[in-house]
């Protein structure tokens, strides 16, 4: 998951029960970080806070922890034990690695890089037709008010959900103070990873529960980001 979620839910399929797999997709959607959203939280954190980069992360494992918790006992069904025989170590067959690599490949380059494709085409439609700006009005009321964020950072936000990493960088551009930066980490952290996280999602459970869980972290992140800025404001008097 912390390379990319759309192989780490693909391969919950190793699961026992369908209880498992909802548990892992979920965590891995909600609380932890691709390569790229790791690259933008070190570009924006690094040179101003090592502290707070630090504590993204903390968060990232304490939500896996609860949300774990929460999850085994909200979601119904069984846990089994998964128990793996380990097969004696051999020198891998040239042809059958090269052939197994070559169908990996090309399994996730048809689930993961055509969803994002489509991604990136609808983010160029929705700047260039004003949509984004639009959809930007609609929560800024949440961005500014509830997690104490700049107007601009409303539009980040609506890009966070094409692309994961979208929702952090527009910040680098903007003055913000150090709880700005952390609330709006935060937030990106715990978004839905990208389109092509939500349509493995959808693949692999059904559009009900990808919406579910789609609707699930949105919420999730806005909640936990906005009682971060409330309570660090009411504490600080900032």
């Amino acid at each position: 998951g912390y390379g990319c979620a759309v192989p780490a839910i693909i391969g919950t399929r190793a699961a026992t029960t369908r209880k498992e797999r909802l548990i892992v997709a979920a965590l891995v959607t909600l609380a932890i970080p691709c390569t790229a959203q790791t690259g933008a939280f070190i570009a924006l954190l690094g040179d101003h806070s090592i502290f707070l980069l630090i504590l993204v992360f903390c968060v990232s494992f304490f939500v896996l922890l609860i949300g774990g918790l929460l999850l085994n006992k909200l979601i119904k069904g069984r846990v089994d034990p998964l128990l793996i025989e380990v097969p004696n170590f051999l020198m891998p067959n040239g042809r059958a690695l090269i052939k197994k690599i070559g169908l990996r490949t090309k399994h996730f380059m048809i689930e993961a890089e055509i969803p994002m494709i489509m991604g990136i085409l609808i983010a160029a439609f929705v700047i260039e037709t004003g949509l984004l700006t639009a959809s930007g009005e609609y929560v800024k009321p949440i961005v500014v008010d509830w997690l104490g964020l700049p107007e601009e950072a409303s539009i980040a936000l609506v890009l966070g959900v094409i692309r994961r990493e979208l929702g952090v960088l527009p910040l680098l551009q903007m003055d913000l103070s150090l709880l700005q930066m952390f609330v709006g980490s935060v937030v990106a952290l715990l978004y839905l990873p990208c389109l092509s996280v939500f349509a493995v999602l959808m693949k692999e459970f059904k559009t009900k529960v990808a919406l579910l869980i789609t609707i699930s972290t949105i919420v999730f992140a806005f909640f936990i980001g906005g009682v971060i800025n409330q309570v660090v404001r009411a504490i600080t008097g900032l």
